[in-house]
C-alpha cells in the first residue's frame, strides 16, 4: 500500500509499505528514500491521527490505511559533551 509522509515544511512524498511493517522499518524506508542526512531513522518521530507511532508496533495496529498521511518530525540529538552542557 502507499502512504504519504507529510513534512513540517508542508511537502509530502509517497512510500510503499505493508500493513504488517513495523514503524521502525517504515523509518528505515524513509531514511533510504530521502537520505540519512535529511531524515535519519534514529531521529524520526512518526505521527498518525495525532498519535506518535511506537517503533515496535505495526502500521495495521496503528490503523494506518492505504493513502493515509503520516506526519514526520525530527527529534533533537542530545549531545553529552562538556561544551554543550556548559561545564
Amino acid at each position: 500500500m502507499k502512504v504519504f509522509i507529510k513534512t513540517l515544511k508542508g511537502t509530502n512524498f509517497p512510500i510503499e509499505v505493508n500493513p504488517d511493517d513495523k514503524v521502525v522499518d517504515v523509518k528505515k524506508k524513509i531514511e533510504e528514500s530521502q537520505g540519512a542526512e535529511v531524515y535519519p531513522a534514529a531521529q524520526q518521530m512518526l505521527i498518525h491521527q495525532g498519535k506518535v507511532l511506537k517503533d515496535g508496533t505495526t502500521l495495521e495496529e496503528n490503523k494506518v490505511l492505504d493513502n493515509n498521511f503520516i506526519v514526520i518530525m525530527l527529534s533533537k540529538v542530545a549531545f553529552l559533551g562538556t561544551r554543550t552542557l556548559g561545564l
